[in-house]
């Protein structure tokens, strides 16, 4: 590992981007049948606000 990276530092650096691409990339993901129940969802909540 230290022929990849030279210190400390770059190590963390390297860690930070995966972390972020791989939050990034399922971050969006949803459940199998919420996408079909969201709009319903979201006018429940909705009408809790007002």
């Amino acid at each position: 590992a230290k022929e990849q990276f030279p210190n400390e530092e770059s190590l963390k650096r390297y860690l930070v981007t995966q972390f972020h691409h791989y939050i990034e990339k399922h971050s969006m993901r949803c459940h199998r049948g919420f996408e079909k129940a969201k709009p319903e969802l979201l006018k429940m909540f909705e009408a809790i606000e007002t």
